[in-house]
């Protein structure tokens, strides 16, 4: 599906269009043969093209027949393939900026369209504004992953092990985040480098940069700490599980040390040989019975209280 949108600037909204023009926004989401044609038809290169396409695909920047192509990944918006993260490229070319992504990204781009961030007859804002969108994206999400644990941490020694499934599950979307915030934000950098010359940013896009790139280490930094968090919690529940463990195997070591001597005793008493006292009288029972729950006390006591 291929839409294309065009603002001449911020106060005018971006307007959807029939055609495409020079200084469009060309949306592309699970492109078809058609909607393929169509991009190569507007000069986007085959192959880069195919590497957008590709759920696996590392985040980079590169430079080719006059167009610019940054190529990152969304988080949670809903890819069959991909749990966390789906790749999105930006072709940056002389006429249009092509953005191309193999799902659908309504619930990341309607919030920019009604918020109308830049025009997109302003080619760098445009794209530094979608990437300060998808950055906002990650923020969010970073959030929310941090809310949730700290509801899940209140308390280790309440850990339940579908706890820590939800916290595995958390590690894996961080580290997913993290293969694709960090080569995101050194191919970003590489934009302020005068000698790749990759697109055209006035002072103010420079500064933009470099205040998306701080605000991108900063997500860095935190998906870390959660992270360390996460391995952290998970130490102490296995510290704790280990500990309750060695308790339940201390009890019952002791008890089947107490009910030893017992036994030995009733087996003793059982056998079919002569006792130089008397077995068969009526109180050679109880006496056996409560030198058998002495024994058994003492042993406990004794045993218990040592630790």
């Amino acid at each position: 599906m291929i839409t294309y949108y065009r603002s001449e600037s911020p106060k005018t909204g971006i307007v959807e269009q029939e055609a495409v023009k020079k200084g469009d926004w060309v949306r592309s989401e699970r492109p078809n043969a058609g909607d393929i044609d169509t991009l190569h038809s507007l000069g986007i290169d085959p192959d880069l093209l195919t590497d957008a396409l590709d759920p696996h695909e590392v985040p980079r920047i590169e430079h080719s027949d006059k167009w610019t192509y940054f190529i990152t990944r969304v988080p949670d918006v809903g890819d069959d393939f991909n749990d966390f993260t789906t790749p999105i490229m930006f072709a940056l070319g002389t006429d249009q900026t092509v953005t191309v992504s193999r799902d659908l990204l309504g619930r990341l781009w309607q919030p920019f369209i009604d918020a109308n961030q830049a025009a997109t007859t302003n080619q760098a804002q445009l794209f530094l504004s979608m990437v300060e969108m998808i950055l906002q994206s990650y923020q969010k999400r970073v959030a929310l992953i941090n809310r949730q644990m700290r509801s899940v941490t209140s308390d280790v020694g309440k850990l339940r092990p579908s706890d820590i499934a939800v916290l595995v599950e958390y590690e894996r979307k961080l580290n997913d985040y993290l293969d694709a915030l960090i080569p995101s934000n050194t191919a970003l950098e590489k934009t302020l480098n005068p000698r790749f010359n990759l697109i055209r940013l006035t002072e103010d896009d420079q500064d933009m940069v470099e205040d998306l790139s701080v605000d991108i280490e900063q997500v860095i930094a935190r998906c870390k700490s959660l992270l360390r968090t996460i391995t952290n919690v998970r130490d102490s529940y296995r510290a704790v599980m280990d500990t309750r463990l060695n308790e339940t195997m201390r009890i019952l070591t002791v008890a089947t040390l107490a009910l030893t001597i017992p036994t030995m005793l009733a087996g003793i008493l059982g056998m079919n040989v002569d006792f130089p006292f008397d077995v068969h009288g009526p109180s050679a029972f109880w006496v056996m019975v409560s030198s058998s729950v002495l024994i058994a006390i003492g042993v406990n006591y004794y045993f218990l209280r040592k630790r």
